[in-house]
């Protein structure tokens, strides 16, 4: 019975601190910086965030961009670029923890050797965002892309490749100022 009566102490202990750590946000924080993956620009990324009218974000997302791409009969290639998403977020609540819907723009540059290419896109997202009253804020959403049409050239020689829809995920881990 003791034992019980400790566990049941000491949870009850951890649930009210944990309630006060990751106490829903109170006071609007109107700029933000953070780590951010997804919208097919990879897992190096950064956004800075704007929170200037309530209910709406702004977000630009810059990631860097580098994988090794498989060559048949020779060593693998490594290709890097960047890309950068703009967004604009709605949310449902001004402050604390809300879902969202947000629209933007994709651009991806990548070079391979003396190649580069490039493509434009559009994004739609829909997800939830945990803001806590110490700043820090989750992301988790999903959605649709559009990419446009893929450039690619060496200098001489430009050739181009339909985009199409791709599914669209996107994390992140942010600090509200």
């Amino acid at each position: 019975m003791k034992r019980l009566t400790t566990c049941l102490l000491l949870g009850v202990i951890l649930t009210i601190g944990a309630r006060r750590a990751c106490a829903e946000e109170t006071d609007p924080h109107p700029v933000g910086v953070g780590y951010k993956i997804g919208n097919g620009l990879g897992f190096v990324g950064a956004d800075l965030l704007l929170r200037l009218v309530p209910h709406v974000v702004f977000d630009l997302q810059a990631n860097y961009v580098s994988f090794s791409e498989p060559v048949y009969g020779a060593p693998s290639q490594t290709v890097t670029g960047y890309g950068l998403a703009p967004t604009v977020q709605a949310q449902l609540k001004p402050i604390g923890h809300t879902p969202y819907l947000g629209i933007g723009m994709v651009y991806v540059h990548e070079s391979l050797n003396d190649v580069t290419a490039s493509a434009t896109g559009l994004l739609v997202n829909a997800g939830y965002e945990w803001r806590f009253a110490s700043g820090v804020g989750v992301l988790v959403g999903g959605g649709i892309a559009y990419l446009g049409k893929i450039n690619a050239t060496d200098g001489t020689t430009t050739i181009s490749q339909s985009g199409g829809v791709l599914p669209n995920l996107e994390i992140g881990v942010r600090y509200y100022f």
